[in-house]
C-alpha cells in the first residue's frame, strides 16, 4: 500500500471551522479511498494556542488540540496523525517511522516544515490554495511560504502562469489542479423548495496586498457590488458570516433584501455545515478580489461541496478560460447583471441545475478524478 503524509492546517484553525477543516480533509479522504495509507502533520507554536473563549490557552488545554481530537475521531483518522507544538510530539516516533517509508509528502499551503521529519525517499509536493496572494505574499513582501526543498508545485490557481494571467510566479512552474471533493461524504440530495442560494464567508479575510502597482483585495470588496442584487431577482439571497461583528458594514446588503446567517454557528459542526449546504437551493458567491483582478482562474474548494450535494454554484468569474463546462449546475458572472440572469436560471429550473451539478461534481472534482491526475504529474 502506497504511504503519503499530508501537511494540513486543521489544529490552527479550531473554532467555526468545519470548512477550513474539510479544505484540508478531502485531499486526506481521497487518498484513502484510492487505497493509501494516510498520516496527517501539523505544527503549531504554543503562543499561538487558544481556548474555545478565544484567549491564550496552554498546551493540553487548547481549542487547537480539542478540535484536533475531535476531527480525526469523527474521520476515523486517530492513529494516523501527528501535532506538533514547539517541534514536540508524543507521537512523534510513530510519524518518523511513517515517514521514512512514505511515497509523497503533500504540503498545503506550505504549513508544515520540512526538517520536522525525515523523508529520504518521499516526493514533496507544494500545494497552494491561495493563488496569487501566495505568490504577491512571497515576491512583493519576503513572506517565507516555504517553498523551498519541494519537488513540484500545485495551485487551485487553473491559469496561474499562464499569459492572461496577471501574477507572480517566484520563478516556479505551477501546475494546476481542481480541488478534490470526497463524495462519499457528501451525497446528493433533492432540491430544497424553499431553500435559498446561499455563500459562507469570511467577511474581513485577508489585508490588502500589492503587486506590480495594483492592489489585491478580500471578498467584502467584490461583495460590496452585489449588495443591491436581490432587488434583480426573485431568488431569495443569503450571506452567512460573521454578522456581529461586521453588522455596521453588512446593513445595507439587508437594507437591499439580503438574508444574513450567523456563520460561528453553522461552522460550528461538520454537520451544521454539511446540513446547510445540502438545505441551500445553490450557491451565489464573489470571489476574492484579488483571484478576480489576477485572472489566476482560482476554483473553491466549498464550491466543489455544494455541486457535490447537488447544489447549483453561481460564482464570480476568475478567468475567461474556465477549466470546467458553465452553463448548468456550474454558472459564472462578472457583472450584477449576469449574476441576476444566472440567479433566474436557477430558480426557474432547479430540478436541471442540481442534476447538473452533481454530475460536474462526478465529472471533475470527484477525488477519484483529481488525484489520479495530479499523481501522474507528481
Amino acid at each position: 500500500m502506497p504511504r503519503i503524509i499530508i501537511a494540513v492546517g486543521i489544529a490552527g484553525h479550531p473554532i467555526a471551522a468545519a470548512g477550513n477543516s474539510w479544505a484540508f480533509l478531502q485531499w486526506a479522504l481521497g487518498f484513502r479511498a484510492l487505497g493509501w495509507e494516510v498520516h496527517l502533520v501539523e505544527a503549531l507554536h504554543a503562543s499561538s494556542l487558544i481556548g474555545f473563549d478565544w484567549q491564550p490557552a496552554a498546551p493540553g488545554t487548547s481549542a487547537n488540540e480539542a478540535h484536533w481530537q475531535a476531527t480525526l475521531a469523527r474521520f476515523g483518522l486517530q492513529d494516523h496523525a501527528t501535532l506538533w507544538i514547539d517541534g514536540q510530539s508524543p507521537h512523534r516516533s510513530r510519524a518518523e517511522a511513517f515517514a521514512r517509508s512514505a511515497d509523497l509528502f503533500l504540503n498545503i499551503s506550505g504549513h508544515f516544515p520540512l526538517g520536522l521529519l525525515p523523508l529520504p525517499q518521499a516526493r514533496k509536493l507544494y500545494l497552494d490554495l491561495d493563488p496569487a496572494f501566495t505568490q504577491i505574499w512571497a515576491e512583493t513582501y519576503g513572506v517565507d511560504m516555504r517553498f523551498e526543498g519541494h519537488d513540484r508545485f500545485f495551485t487551485v490557481g487553473t491559469r496561474l502562469g499562464q499569459p492572461d494571467c496577471q501574477a507572480p510566479t517566484c520563478g516556479i512552474e505551477w501546475l494546476p489542479t481542481l480541488p478534490p471533493v470526497a463524495l462519499d461524504f457528501w451525497p446528493a440530495a433533492p432540491p430544497s423548495a424553499s431553500g435559498r442560494l446561499t455563500t459562507i464567508a469570511h467577511w474581513q479575510g485577508y489585508k490588502w496586498c500589492e503587486w506590480n502597482g495594483r492592489w489585491h483585495t478580500g471578498k467584502s470588496e467584490e461583495f460590496d457590488r452585489l449588495r443591491d442584487l436581490p432587488r434583480h431577482t426573485s431568488a431569495p439571497l443569503e450571506i452567512a458570516t460573521q454578522v456581529q461583528a461586521h453588522a455596521q458594514e453588512l446593513a445595507p446588503f439587508q437594507a437591499s433584501g439580503w438574508h444574513l446567517a450567523d456563520a460561528g454557528t453553522i461552522c460550528a459542526t461538520f454537520e451544521a455545515y454539511e446540513a446547510y449546504i445540502r438545505g441551500s437551493l445553490g450557491e451565489i458567491s464573489a470571489a476574492k478580489g484579488g483571484y478576480v483582478l489576477s485572472g489566476c482562474g482560482w476554483m473553491s474548494d466549498r464550491t466543489a461541496c455544494y455541486l457535490a450535494s447537488g447544489r447549483p454554484a453561481i460564482v464570480q468569474r476568475t478567468t475567461p478560460h474556465p477549466p470546467v463546462p458553465l452553463g448548468e449546475g456550474l454558472l459564472d458572472f462578472s457583472t450584477p447583471e449576469e449574476a441576476a440572469a444566472a440567479c433566474e436560471s436557477v430558480r426557474s429550473a432547479p430540478l436541471r441545475h442540481c442534476r447538473a451539478a452533481r454530475a460536474l461534481a462526478e465529472a471533475h472534482f470527484s477525488s477519484s478524478v483529481v488525484l489520479p491526475k495530479l499523481l501522474a504529474q507528481a
